[in-house]
């Protein structure tokens, strides 16, 4: 396996861990862990903050977002008593030069291994799976030739609540802390939750939780007032009390609230010393002590961690390749899945971003992830957001978990996102009973209705909104949230929108009828044709599909505007929905080649607003070439490898693969800036004076949809209801690859030959030793594991 080595890092040989060699990395480096519930974010200087439930309403630290000094953390410090030294084993905040670092992250767990002047320290980080603490488990060897005297300090500001403590002469007066020698913690409770909960007036309910922060080696001290450990005007990287080497022992709850534990080690010559911290909350403060039990010894951390390994190991289990691309390898068997479920699924957050909050389409795309590893997850996550929906079919845009507090939506392509899933979940299982499966409304708790009714809702809702053309209204947007103003006042029409809506009636048509719904079908079919009417009659514009309509009539991602002149969307679900002719999917598509791909990819519009429009959005106010504004929006452009390999454009789908490659965009470390194993939401277009950096890291729907076209649509390895589809369009050099992939309780051990050097077309398809009839589709099979060659040809 090719390492991708730079001068700031490289993956492990086995691919579960990326190595960092250096703490100053272009931007900020991060791990997202997460267990589903209680997560937290590091970074490769020590930066970063922990939650539960929602990084936003219930962060356990403070932390503000700062790329350019990553200077808000937990931090160690370490202190040689014999020579005064102080260093931190992450770097940050003493930021003291170290004579080795190195930061490895994997899969629910960071290791930063350093050594100062012979005593080697290692930090490992990770989050039991099913618990809702972190640990930091602590190796120290002394290799001087000397015995050494050493104090570990800890340091980190107490949140306990919404992250939104700017003001923190108010936030800190409700927080209480004390130590309690019995458990050897700290813990730290608040006399305010500041969300929108209760029945009392603003701000006034008790927060729900107890924060503790314990050790197990025996502090000798502890300090919970900031401006005693700092000093007044003092810095984190070289605090009063580490300087003076005495922690006041203060707490209560009239302070500015902090965790500092003083442990003291004393290491003879070659001797090593090992313990850990413990980071969490609890409910009830009774549940405190029987959780510290359950890691109090270095084995029960071991076996810990060793579960969180084979836990991630697991779920990447049941989809692997094996490809001439070391890249696509690495990134669709494990980074990209890792991303998609700690990062957007489970944390949903990340450093250039901190949510806490589901979005209706956002973690139901996210979801498709899950749909080879565990169906119920997908299905869990389908029901929730069922459970978002009104009566009339509209729809939450987002909403908060804890407070069940959102944003009804005002965008028309949010709708479709529920019964999107359930056609894709369907071709992964063609379990149609799942849609008996009932769910209520979140404007009526008491009435529930089938997933089939609630989707059903949503597209009866679409269809009242069409324009006097039939063309759909976007309303506040259509996946494209910056587009905030182009159908405010419901009159603006979106082309992008009836490709997708076409796209959901075809399928539906299909789902209604074998649902016994025949009324329904016909419906559906009768309105596809009436939108794909509309569209052949007013989309072309003459050399690609324009986007939408302002509310006044004015045509945006049309060669009639200045700026905006074409947009990426509209060209590829053209072909994706289906809802043109070959001639115009192809001409659209060459639109894409010819004015959007850039080096670093299809950028989302071209040329980028340079002037905002009120009657755009605030797309057209970012600085242009960034984001959605004339950058490479990730999104978007996993869509265009999908409507290239469905045009069997093989070397321009794979093209795009490598274009948009966080990999081999990071083997240009200090241009591509951000981390090079998982994917940007962008990459800086050619106006920006940033060109060809990627930003915006981790919180992303494209790391589910990225490697779901690689392996659905470049390897064609994909579901549908009759079976497993064998379509590949892959470059005509390969030679060979393999993919093992679960479907429907059975492992699939799939051999790809190339002998003829095509980029697609099945010759044969050969089944445990006996050729089947079809090239295309393996029907599901009653047993455990099958063995499948496939060799391509005319």
């Amino acid at each position: 396996m090719k390492q991708f080595d730079t001068n700031y890092g490289k993956f492990s040989e086995d691919g579960n861990e990326y190595i960092i060699k250096t703490p100053a990395t272009p931007k900020p480096w991060v791990n997202i862990i997460s267990n589903g519930d209680y997560g937290l974010v590091v970074s490769q200087s020590g930066g970063g903050f922990s939650w539960l439930t929602h990084s936003e309403f219930n962060r356990l630290t403070r932390w503000h977002q700062d790329l350019v000094q990553d200077n808000w953390g937990k931090y160690i410090y370490i202190k040689n008593n014999d020579t005064n030294e102080i260093w931190s084993p992450t770097w940050q905040p003493v930021k003291k030069e170290l004579d080795s670092y190195e930061c490895r992250y994997g899969f629910g767990y960071s290791i930063f291994t350093t050594d100062y002047k012979g005593i080697k320290v290692e930090l490992t980080i990770f989050v039991p799976f099913d618990d809702s603490l972190e640990i930091w488990d602590i190796k120290v060897v002394n290799q001087t030739q000397t015995k050494i005297d050493l104090s570990f300090f800890t340091y980190f500001e107490w949140c306990l609540g919404s992250s939104a403590d700017h003001h923190r002469e108010f936030h800190r007066t409700f927080i209480e802390t004390k130590f309690d020698k019995k458990l050897n913690s700290i813990i730290a409770g608040k006399r305010i939750w500041e969300i929108p909960l209760g029945d009392r007036g603003h701000w006034n309910i008790e927060y729900e939780y107890k924060g503790f922060f314990a050790c197990s080696k025996k502090a000798s001290s502890f300090e919970c007032d900031k401006e005693k450990f700092l000093g007044q005007y003092g810095s984190v990287s070289s605090p009063k009390a580490i300087i003076e080497n005495k922690l006041s022992k203060t707490n209560g709850i009239w302070y500015d609230p902090i965790g500092s534990l003083k442990i003291d080690i004393q290491l003879n010559e070659n001797e090593e010393d090992r313990f850990a911290f413990y980071l969490g909350l609890k409910k009830d403060e009774n549940e405190i002590a029987p959780t510290l039990i359950k890691y109090k010894s270095h084995k029960q951390v071991d076996k810990a961690l060793e579960q969180v390994k084979s836990r991630w190991q697991e779920m990447f289990a049941t989809l692997e390749i094996q490809t001439p691309d070391d890249a696509m390898n690495l990134l669709v068997n494990k980074w990209l899945r890792y991303q998609a479920i700690a990062g957007r699924l489970w944390g949903r957050t990340a450093y250039y971003q901190q949510s806490g909050a589901f979005g209706f389409r956002d973690q139901l795309q996210d979801s498709l992830v899950f749909l080879p590893i565990d169906i119920s997850l997908t299905e869990k996550q389908i029901k929730l957001h069922a459970r978002h929906q009104f009566k009339d079919g509209t729809v939450l845009h987002w909403w908060h978990p804890i407070s069940e507090t959102g944003l009804a939506t005002k965008m028309t392509d949010d709708l479709l996102w529920l019964p999107f899933l359930l056609i894709h979940y369907l071709y992964e299982t063609n379990n149609y009973k799942f849609l008996d499966t009932e769910e209520p409304y979140y404007d009526d708790p008491k009435k529930s209705d089938s997933l089939f009714e609630h989707s059903k809702n949503a597209i009866n809702r679409v269809l009242k909104r069409l324009s006097k053309r039939g063309l759909p209204l976007i309303g506040a947007g259509d996946w494209n949230d910056g587009l905030s103003a182009v159908g405010l006042d419901m009159k603006g029409e979106s082309i992008w929108l009836a490709e997708f809506l076409y796209y959901i009636l075809i399928n539906f048509e299909k789902i209604a009828r074998k649902k016994g719904k025949k009324r329904l079908a016909e419906r559906y079919s009768e309105k596809a044709k009436e939108l794909k009417k509309s569209f052949d009659k007013y989309a072309w514009d003459g050399d690609w599909f324009w986007r939408a309509t302002k509310d006044n009539g004015k045509k945006i991602g049309s060669a009639e505007n200045e700026e905006g002149k074409i947009y990426l969307n509209a060209q590829s679900w053209a072909v994706i929905s289906e809802i043109t002719s070959e001639e115009y999917k192809q001409k659209a598509m060459n639109a894409v080649r010819t004015h959007l791909v850039k080096d670093i990819g299809p950028v989302l519009l071209y040329p980028a607003y340079t002037k905002p429009d009120k009657y755009i959005g605030y797309l057209s106010r970012y600085a242009a070439g960034k984001r959605e504004n004339g950058g490479v929006y990730m999104h978007a452009a996993t869509w265009s490898i999908w409507a290239y390999s469905l045009l069997k454009r093989s070397d321009d789908a794979y093209d795009m693969f490598k274009r948009i490659c966080p990999i081999y965009n990071g083997m240009n470390p200090d241009k591509w800036k951000a981390e090079p194993y998982v994917n940007p939401g962008n990459i800086d277009g050619p106006q920006s004076v940033f060109y060809g950096m990627g930003g915006w890291t981790w919180y992303t729907g494209s790391a589910s949809w990225y490697q779901k076209v690689c392996v659905d649509w470049i390897l064609g390895i994909r579901a549908s209801e009759e079976g497993l589809i064998i379509d590949p369009s892959i470059p005509k050099e390969w030679k060979e690859y393999s993919v093992k992939r679960t479907f429907r309780g059975t492992v699939y051990n799939i051999k790809v030959l190339n002998p003829e050097k095509v980029s697609c077309g099945v010759k044969s398809i050969t089944v445990d030793g006996t050729k089947i009839e079809s090239n295309y589709l393996i029907k599901p099979v009653n047993k455990k594991q099958v063995n499948v060659e496939v060799i391509l040809g005319k």
